[in-house]
Order: structure tokens, then sequence, then C-alpha cells
């Protein structure tokens, strides 16, 4: 019997798979990119249209039934949003921030001082 994953799994998988991409996909492009537990297309085309009443991936209608879909934003703006998302639904900025940068690597603590930086200067 095939594994199955959450929803939260299938649209983290769909939106590394339109990351990937240079171009927008239909959602039969989609399903072909899944190397393993393949999600049925009518999964996949509603999966997409929830991600799209959410923001996270735009619709194009490419003439007859056919339509694309494409990432809304790039992995890095994601990333940057979800980060700052996180920070302010802290109670404690200051805490919350102390903590992350805690709890990078010396390398990364380091790039991060060099960032400020730059942008104090």
């Amino acid at each position: 019997m095939p594994s199955s994953r959450n929803r939260g799994e299938l649209e983290s998988d769909i939106m590394n798979i339109l990351w990937s991409s240079s171009t927008p996909l239909t959602a039969k492009e989609v399903q072909a990119r899944f190397s393993d537990n393949v999600p049925a297309i009518t999964t996949l085309i509603t999966v997409l249209d929830r991600m799209k009443a959410k923001g996270q991936v735009v619709k194009e209608a490419t003439g007859g039934r056919s339509q694309t879909f494409a990432a809304a934003q790039s992995r890095i703006d994601h990333v940057t949003t979800v980060m700052n998302s996180a920070l302010h639904s802290a109670d404690d900025h200051v805490a919350a921030l102390m903590h992350f940068a805690g709890n990078l690597s010396d390398e990364d603590r380091a790039f991060l001082r060099q960032a400020i930086d730059k942008n104090n200067g």
C-alpha cells in the first residue's frame, strides 16, 4: 500500500517542483515531476487551487481548458516572508532574535554580521 503525505508535505513538494522550473507548469507536468508517491491529478488540481487561494501560486489560462501554475514568490522571497512572519508572531522580538542568532553556525553568524555592517555603513 503506497504511503501518503499530509497536505503540508504535498504543498511543500509542489512548491519545490514549481521553484525548480523556469516556466509555469500544467498540473500534469507537476504530476510528472514526482518521483514517488505520485498524487492523483484531481488531488493536485485541488491542492493547486487551494494554494492559489492562499496566494502561494499563480494560475494562468493558456487557452481551452489548459492552465499553468507558477510560484507566486521566489524561494528566497518565500523564506524571507516566513521568517518575518515567525518573528512578528513572537511575544518578545528581541528574545526570538537572540535565540535564532544563538542557533546559527559560526559561519552564518559571521555572514549575518557582515550583512548588518554593510547595511549600516
